[in-house]
Formats: structure tokens, sequence, C-alpha cells
């Protein structure tokens, strides 16, 4: 059979590309367009739907809708967008297309609504075809030659159409009147068996979908027509799922009947349960991935808020799993994990749930459990189990496993309450030497409030970044003999609205707990690396922009090629680019994240190390990395003056003899200023010559090349 047509039409390329993998899975053929000039080049008598986006780039979706409509009327057209507002949705419905479906659409519903509109057009047409039937039968009706030419042509039309045509009627028993000739392919019946037992065809349904299918045809009745799907009996006792359409029409005696269309839909059917197991399923492990447990601890703490039993939810990640990743290769540390989610399977009872959150992270819901003792006792056998050796390309590795529990009794909270917890509990099995297990309760009221602001916090904070609600300042980078400015650094702030901007440390901390920093690092490089290159387009004088890094940030393997991707996207040269790194952060990194700065050193960017002074860096680690500029810890600025300048003026001096630059942050009196001016220091930031400026006002000291340090200050 040919398969489908769809046409997509979305301007969000990650979007549009996930949609098409998804029909593509499902056997459809499928054309992407980006716009209205893409989209009507390829609108032809080809295309079987239209899945449009409301909201593009230049002229909308409507518009899209409209040009399909005149010229392809029989094209179902289903629209979307991520702003459901009526007036839209009305001017979509009024113009012919057919479903409105708000994003982000779930999978599910996306299939299900192309299937569907794909099937109802079929059974249109099936319909019109039909009544072409009809009425050659009727013009043919005058002599007993032509009858009979009518009934072969019927005939075979009948029975080489996908569908099934019946005729039933309209009593309860809707007895069947009569059924074209292919519902033997169908269910391997011979139409006679169904029209010497009128109640046959309605035997054949699935016992579990008759009363379904009965209120379905009287909906029908009172309505004129209908759709509905069902399962139905194979004559070798396997059953199909059939899409049927009933319509209600006259008899040759002028009495009322209804006229049925059933297709065959089973492969649909098996895409769409293959797609609903891959949603929920971890693909791996086969276990449940996130989004299937967290709906199963919803359910979890419904059913022990009713009996008020006692429940508990295990949060763990592996320990030393990470060398054995490396090692092996991440085929390997597949292996491995498979392994894992065996052995935690059979640490549980059937009614729990075990579940792969992400990476080497897993979940358990233990649901009425009798006391505390009973879920130490579950994490005890999961350690032991996990501690036996595992064959792994012919070696025995072992493993180690930290596990939060979260337990409570009574009044439960939400979902994000609860595994929150349980990560903070697993986090506190880490620190106390790993492969152990802590325990803690549901906190009392007020600290339940506590919580419940954190997450609120969190939830905000995603959205931020969805929303364009995170914005950068610039603190100037300023030259201590000019004054003029040499650098920018880049400072995150959060406005959320409400007049206030949040600073990094009022959450930041928050961000580290969700998992967020990684992300709203990767933003800050973009956002900055683009301000900086837009400040060259304009003709301003070029300075380097510098962006703090953080060690997470690091750890990422692939940081190298993140850091050169953003370079290459915004068009800022690589020497323009400055990355901070606290001299703490510096410390705790492995070979792969000193790499990564080796490398990006070799290709132009600047590396600075932060916060200088706090730590304990040794001079042999600092001879190895390749570092540009030292910043001296501000802690250690605001005691010049106070008699505590040794240790500013040794850094200077150690910062020239290794050849890097000597930058003093929270410069903030004219002590401090005569001081490092004394002592050759090459910068400055702070409050002295300027607080964090918005893009705009930094643009305005570069026009004019204004020098932020005034000549009394020169001391």
């Amino acid at each position: 059979m040919t398969r489908s047509k769809i046409l997509i039409v979305e301007d969000q390329q990650s979007i549009r590309e996930t949609y098409a993998e998804l029909l593509e899975q499902e056997g459809f053929v499928v054309c992407q367009a980006e716009g209205y000039d893409d989209a009507v080049l390829q609108v032809d008598g080809s295309i079987d739907l239209a899945l449009l986006d409301i909201q593009l780039v230049g002229r909308s979706g409507l518009e899209i809708l409209v040009y399909i409509r005149e010229r392809y009327p029989d094209c179902p057209v289903i629209m979307m967008s991520g702003y459901a507002d009526k007036e839209n949705t009305l001017k979509a419905l009024r113009q012919g297309a057919v479903e409105y479906l708000e994003k982000p659409v779930d999978p599910d519903e996306l299939v299900y609504s192309v299937g569907h509109w794909l099937d109802f057009r079929a059974m249109k047409q099936e319909n019109l075809r039909l009544q072409d039937f009809q009425a050659i039968h009727q013009r043919l009706q005058e002599n007993e030659a032509q009858i009979r030419q009518a009934n072969e042509r019927l005939n075979f039309l009948l029975t080489s159409t996908a569908a099934v045509i019946y005729a039933a009627t309209v009593d309860d028993d809707y007895g069947t009147t009569f059924i074209s000739e292919n519902i033997r392919r169908m269910c391997g019946y011979e139409a006679d068996r169904f029209m010497a037992d009128p109640g046959f065809r309605m035997a054949c349904v699935h016992p579990d979908d008759v009363a379904r299918v009965r209120e379905a045809c009287k909906r029908a009745l009172v309505r004129s027509g209908g759709r509905f799907e069902y399962r139905f009996r194979h004559r070798d006792g396997h059953y199909l799922w059939v899409g049927d359409e009933v319509r209600v029409e006259a008899d040759i005696h002028g009495q009322p009947e209804l006229m049925g269309f059933m297709v065959d839909i089973s492969e649909r059917k098996q895409g769409e349960e293959k797609i609903r197991q891959m949603a929920y399923t971890d693909l791996l492990t086969g276990l449940p991935n996130r989004s299937l447990y967290y709906d199963r601890l919803q359910q979890a703490i419904a059913q022990c808020r009713r009996s008020r039993t006692m429940m508990a939810v295990l949060f763990m990640d592996l320990d030393y799993f990470k060398p054995v990743n490396d090692e092996l290769g991440h085929e390997w540390g597949d292996e491995a994990l498979i392994e894992v989610g065996r052995r935690l399977q059979h640490c549980i009872r059937e009614t729990d749930t075990v579940a792969r959150i992400g990476g080497d992270e897993f979940s358990i819901i233990l649901g009425e459990i009798g006391s505390e003792q009973a879920a130490a006792h579950v994490a005890d056998k999961i350690i032991a189990a996990i501690q036996e050796p595992m064959i792994l390309k012919e070696s025995r590795y072992v493993l180690g496993i930290s596990i939060g529990i979260c337990i409570q009794q009574g009044d439960y909270s939400d979902v994000e309450s609860f595994m929150r917890l349980a990560d903070d509990a697993m986090y506190r099995a880490k620190e106390g030497g790993r492969n152990r297990y802590c325990i803690c309760h549901y906190p009392d009221a007020v600290q339940a409030t506590l919580l419940h602001e954190d997450i609120t916090l969190e939830k905000a904070l995603r959205q931020a970044l969805l929303n364009d609600q995170l914005l950068l300042y610039y603190q100037p980078k300023v030259d201590l003999k000019s004054g003029v400015m040499i650098g920018t650094h880049a400072l995150l702030r959060w406005d959320r609205g409400d007049g206030e901007l949040l600073l990094p440390a009022q959450f930041l901390p928050q961000a580290g707990k969700a998992g967020l920093i990684v992300p709203i690092g990767q933003w800050v490089l973009r956002t900055a690396c683009r301000q900086s290159r837009a400040w060259q387009q304009a003709g301003l004088p070029i300075v380097p922009v510098s962006v703090n890094v953080t060690a997470e940030q690091l750890r990422q393997a692939d940081f190298y090629a993140q850091v050169k991707a953003v370079l290459a996207e915004s068009g800022l040269s690589a020497d323009m680019l400055e990355l901070e790194i606290s001299e703490k952060d510096l410390m705790q990194q492995e070979a792969g994240g000193l790499h990564a700065l080796q490398e990006l050193s070799v290709l132009g960017v600047k590396i600075t190390m932060d916060h200088f002074g706090s730590g304990l860096f040794s001079l042999q680690s600092l001879k190895a990395l390749p570092l540009h500029e030292l910043k001296i810890d501000r802690q250690l600025v605001s005691q010049i003056g106070e008699g505590g300048e040794q240790i500013a003026r040794a850094i200077i001096a150690m910062g020239h003899i290794l050849n890097h630059q000597v930058v003093a942050e929270g410069v903030e009196t004219d002590d401090q200023l005569c001081f490092l001016r004394d002592h050759d220091s090459d910068g400055m930031l702070g409050y002295l010559s300027s607080p964090p400026l918005p893009g705009e006002a930094i643009a305005e000291y570069l026009q004019h090349n204004m020098p932020m340090l005034n000549a009394g200050k020169e001391g």
C-alpha cells in the first residue's frame, strides 16, 4: 500500500525534526518546511495531511491553511501552537482546520490525531465511492443487462477496497443485513456467515468492548453518524483493532439503517503502543523511566494518604561507576547499568517500582511498608547485591551504591518534595563515605514550607531559562595607569519581573541542587559572546569579555567543543574571550578538564584564575596551567590599608615572574588603588571605577573611550 505523506511546517528545527522522526517511525512519508514560501512549493495533490504551526517567522500558518484549503479542500490540516489563544483557535477552525493541538504536543496525541484524520479522510473517500456505486445502481436499474453490469462493478469495487462495508438494523441488536465480501480478508469469516446470523458481527466484538460499541452506535443514531475503535475477533482466535465509521442512511424501503465502514487499524495501534512504551520505558535497562516513575510515585503517595500507611522512596547513585565507564567504554558501561537494573529488581517486591532516573541514578518506591527497618533492610540487600563482582570484558569489577531514603507516614506532600529529600539524603550518604544509606523523614510544617519555597524557586529558575528572564551585567576591567576600560566581566542577574534583580548568590545555590549550573553556564557563555560581537559590529573598540566557568562545566566531556561551537556561532574571535575559573575549582579538576583548558589556550582563549589567594594552590601546579591572568581575591584586596598588604604584594610579584597579568577585584578605596599602582598591578575591577552595568551603558563608555578613574585617584 502507498504510505501516507505528511507535510510538517514548523520554524523551530528541533521540534520539526522530532515530529518528523516520530511520524516516520509510524511508517509515514514526511516532508518538512520552515515557513510559508517553502511550504507552498511542496503543497500538491500528493500531500495526505498537513501539520502547521500557527506562529511562524514571517507569514503565519493560517495563511498556509488558506492556501491549502483553496487548492486541496480534501486535505486535512491540523494546527499547532504554544499560544492557546481563543482567537487563533477560532480562526483556524473557521478556515477549515480539522483540529487544534496545543504545544508541546504529547507524542501519543500527535500520532493518534494524524492517524485519526487520515482514517477519517479515507473513510470519507470510501463514502463518496459508495455513493457513486449507489447512483450507478439506481441509473442502471432500467434494464436487466445494465443491472447485472452494475452489480458486477459494485461487487468488484466493494471487494477491492480496504474497508469492509456493512449495513445493520437500528434496533438494540444492530443485526447485520449486508456485509461486503472482503470481510473474509479482514477476519477469515465468509460474508455468508454474517448474513446467516445477523447477530454474529456483534458477537465478534471483544467482550470488554461490547458495551462501548453499543453506546457508540446509540450516539451515532442521535447524531446521524460517528466513529469509534474496538477489537474484533479473527477466525483463528486472535483480536485485531478496527476503526468503524457509521452513518444513518435510508434503505430501499425508506427505513433508517446503519451504514458502516470497518478498516483494520491494528498496525497503527501497535505503533501507538510502541511509542507509548518508548515514552515511559528506559530503552537501555527496560525499567520504567523518569516520566513513568513520577506517575507511579504520585499514585503511591495518594494510596498511602488514603490508607494512612508508611511508604519510602530510595534514591540511588552508583559509586565507582565512572572509572569503569572511562576504562571500558560506554558499551560496557551500559552492560553494567543493565546488570544493576536486574539486581535491583531482585531486591524488591512485585508491587514495588524500580526505575532508572538517568545516567547511573536509580530510584525505588516501597509502598505500604511496615516500618523504617523494612526500608533499611531493602537498602542493605541492595548494597550487598551491587557489591557482588561483575564480569565485564572478561574482568571482575566491583561497584558500590549510595542510597538516600525518604520515609513518610500520614499526610504526604508532592512528588518533587519527596524526590528532593531522598536526593539530599543520598548526597549525605556519599559524603559519609559512599556505599551506604542515609534515612530522612518528611519534615515538619516549617521545614516543609522552606522545602516548598526551594522547589518553587527551582521551577521559576527553569522557566527563567526558557523565557529569557536571565540577563547579564558587565563590570569594566580598568587599566590602572590610563584608567580606561581594557575588558569586561560578565555577571549574571535574574529579572523576576517584580522590579528587583536577583544576584547570583540568591539563586545559584538552588540551581546547583537542581542540576541547572551547566545549562545556566552555557547560557552565560553564549550571551556574553554574542554581546561582545555585537559591540564589535557596532564599530566600538574591541575589549575581551570574561566569563565565569564552574567545576561542573569543566567536568563535561565536550566542554572544549561547547566553547568552540559558541565562538563559531557568535563570530567572536577566540582571543576576545577569557574564561575565569576559581582557585578552588581548579584544585578539584581532573585530567580531562585541565586538558580542555590546554586546548582552549592553544585556540587563543585566555584562562584566568579567579579568587587567587583564597586557597592553597601550589607554585608547581600554577606553572603547569595555561594561565594568562591571576585575579587577586577581593578578601585580600579588602585588607590593603589595614595591615594585610604582604600577600597582595607577593601575588603581584609572583604573577609577574610567571609572566601572568595580575588584576585585583573588589577595589573600593583610594588606598587600595594607590597600593596597586605602586606595585604595578595590571588592572582592577571594583566600585571605585564602576559597578556592573548593562550592555548599553558599556557601549557608551566604549564609544567615547572615557577614563573610569579620574586624575584625583591616581595618587
